[in-house]
């Protein structure tokens, strides 16, 4: 095989490390999906950390353990004829386990914790990743040095299976994996980039970075939960320096006129900005709040998938 050598059989999907490709020891993850793959979002590796559940969420929170190195994610949509998530499962563990790796852990919705699991976790997000709570699998995988370390959410969504994968490497070892898929984007389209599971990484890498667990009805601007793994990270790291400071922008999809729009947007910015000050502890002079309304989507506002990834909060570096 050469340094980037890609054997496509069926829906065969080549992860593979710089290591492997070259004549030296590494690792491989190669996952064949039943039907048709489409790799519709992938990011560019970052080094940081990604939280891997070693249980499921009880009173006390999500058992976690935090995976070091090079992040990348990649997120698949399965289409076929009797697609089911134990089916995706029972296929991506027996080709796990045959190329080495060991599953310290894997659930099933209610089991792993059901709604607190997924938004604990970076997992991607609509309309690339669909997530059904009570039809989800977890999975994670460690390679037989423990050096490479996988997690997968594996959900359904009416006829279509949806696969997201986490990769951490070693930083001396990450490179751009190799990925092929049944499907490949129309010439000149980009594939939408899923965010670090690292915040911080991305924030520091970018300037700029959604806050992917809060969620918001249309036309609401309260929080719908109480806790929030994205915003316990962004306490912390405004607390490390008492200098850094944030804008939290906010979005909503294009239901209603623009003015209030942007009216609602930045009352959801302020509430995201309320509970980090008043529930975390940041500093009030850390934190600004502004919308913009629906006037930077990510996503086409004619779906509800695309109308709910559009409706967010996200934070952007106001100084270096």
């Amino acid at each position: 095989m050469t340094p980037r050598g890609a054997q496509r059989l069926g829906s065969t999907v080549l992860l593979c490390t710089a290591l492997l490709c070259l004549p030296s020891p590494g690792h491989a993850l190669e996952l064949a999906f039943p039907g048709t793959a489409d790799l519709v979002s992938t990011t560019p590796a970052v080094d940081g950390q990604h939280l891997i559940a070693t249980g499921p969420w009880s009173d006390t929170g999500l058992p976690t353990h935090a995976a070091t190195g090079a992040v990348q994610q990649f997120t698949w949509r399965i289409t076929g004829e009797d697609i089911t998530t134990a089916g995706l499962l029972t296929s991506l563990r027996d080709q796990i386990e045959m190329q080495g790796f060991t599953v310290p852990f894997t659930c099933f919705a209610t089991a792993c914790g059901g709604f607190d699991f997924r938004h604990a976790l970076s997992v991607g997000s609509a309309p690339e990743m669909h997530v059904d709570l009570g039809d989800f699998h977890y999975l994670s995988a460690l390679s037989e040095d423990g050096e490479t370390e996988a997690a997968l959410m594996i959900s359904r969504g009416g006829a279509t299976g949806f696969v997201h994968l986490s990769l951490i490497q070693p930083p001396s070892q990450a490179e751009a994996p190799v990925i092929q898929s049944t499907r490949t984007p129309d010439p000149g389209t980009e594939l939408p980039e899923t965010p670090p599971t690292d915040l911080i990484a991305l924030l520091t890498a970018f300037g700029a970075a959604p806050l992917e667990d809060l969620q918001f009805q249309t036309g609401a601007a309260e929080l719908s939960g109480e806790r929030y793994a994205s915003l316990t990270a962004l306490a912390a790291f405004l607390a490390e320096d008492p200098t850094r400071q944030v804008v939290l922008v906010g979005h909503t999809d294009a239901l209603g006129s623009l003015s209030g729009n942007i009216a609602l947007s930045r009352a959801r910015a302020l509430a995201v900005r309320q509970f980090l000050t008043e529930e975390l502890g940041v500093v009030p002079t850390q934190v600004e709040a502004q919308g913009i309304g629906f006037l930077s989507p990510r996503a086409p506002n004619t779906t509800p998938e695309g109308r709910e990834a559009n409706r967010r909060v996200e934070v952007v570096l106001a100084n270096p």
